[in-house]
């Protein structure tokens, strides 16, 4: 089965089908024929973080509905997993990788999984407290994922969505803020010098979750200091969700335009999806940025920029 991420307005655009508002066209065709794939097992199409709290922030009910019934449908209510969770068993196989030891094997799939609330950290199986992975466990075993979505996504409670959008928020802006500033530190600077300062502060922002890993797998920060900067480089590479991070925030930085908080939430969402996506289909600019990375090639994902691109893979 394949894994198929949607960017935010084409999930708008399959929503207006579903309104009854569009009866012709790409969207029309790709909205019948990823309902039948869907149906039939050859396709998913999980949601990211992004996906859930844009989708919340619709004030009006009846266009939201229209959105989430398209979501729940396709994605079965499944989602990427958490930052957190993708980032540590990411880490666990690159720390693997550079001791030269064999790497933990998981199922094709691991990065995906079933509840909207497995998107977040707090809920995320993986990483959650004992208490909220059993809630998570609970949930899936007595109430249908997609059900679970609908029901939270029609049926909020306003005060619970608008913190999660603050966090959310906050979080962007910390990231866009960082970016805005390394913009003037590293004006002229080639994008190779770019990625490799900004690996180094990805290191160094998650060193706390390096060290927990080198723990888990038996090994001391001494050892992998005693490796050289370039195991540093090395294992940033190996660790898709910061590799993606790094390759896509230099080449914004490269930019000269101003960059907006929708910017942040794209390259959060190719974070979790480019490693573990078979083919996305997204905004030009962001799929340019990709493709000038390479990230295609390197991770064997397609990239699109309309329905139509996609129209008839699956049938």
């Amino acid at each position: 089965m394949e894994v198929l991420f949607l960017d935010q307005n084409k999930w708008i655009e399959l929503a207006r089908v579903r309104a009854g508002v569009v009866t012709t066209g790409p969207a029309y065709i790709a909205y019948a024929e990823l309902h039948e794939a869907v149906d039939k097992g050859r396709v998913i199409a999980p949601l990211t973080v992004s996906h859930i709290l844009e989708t919340s922030k619709r004030n009006d009910q009846t266009s939201r509905t229209h959105v989430v019934e398209v979501q729940s449908a396709l994605s079965k209510g499944w989602v990427f997993r958490s930052r957190e969770a993708r980032i540590l068993i990411e880490m666990r196989n690159a720390l693997h990788s550079i001791f030269e030891e064999s790497p933990v094997q998981f199922d094709l799939n691991w990065a995906i999984a079933p509840s909207f609330m497995q998107a977040f950290e707090t809920f995320d199986t993986l990483v959650a407290s004992h208490t909220e992975a059993t809630t998570s466990r609970f949930l899936n075993e007595h109430v249908d994922p997609k059900r679970q979505y609908i029901d939270y996504m029609l049926d909020q409670d306003d005060q619970r969505r608008r913190t999660a959008h603050a966090a959310f928020s906050a979080e962007s802006d910390a990231l866009l803020a960082r970016i805005e500033q390394r913009r003037a530190l590293m004006r002229g600077a080639t994008i190779d010098l770019r990625w490799r300062a900004y690996a180094a502060l990805l290191f160094y922002d998650h060193q706390g979750y390096v060290a927990h890993m080198l723990e888990v797998i038996g090994h001391t920060v001494d050892e992998m200091k005693q490796l050289g900067p370039e195991a540093i480089v090395t294992f940033i590479r190996n660790v898709p969700t910061l590799n993606v991070e790094a390759a896509l925030a230099t080449r914004l930085e490269a930019q000269t335009g101003s960059l907006e908080p929708n910017d942040i939430r794209d390259m959060q969402s190719f974070c979790a999806t480019i490693p573990y996506a078979n083919r996305l289909v997204a905004e030009k600019s962001f799929i340019s940025l990709a493709r000038q990375a390479k990230l295609d090639a390197s991770y064997q994902a397609g990239l699109y920029t309309n329905l139509t691109d996609i129209s008839g893979v699956y049938k």
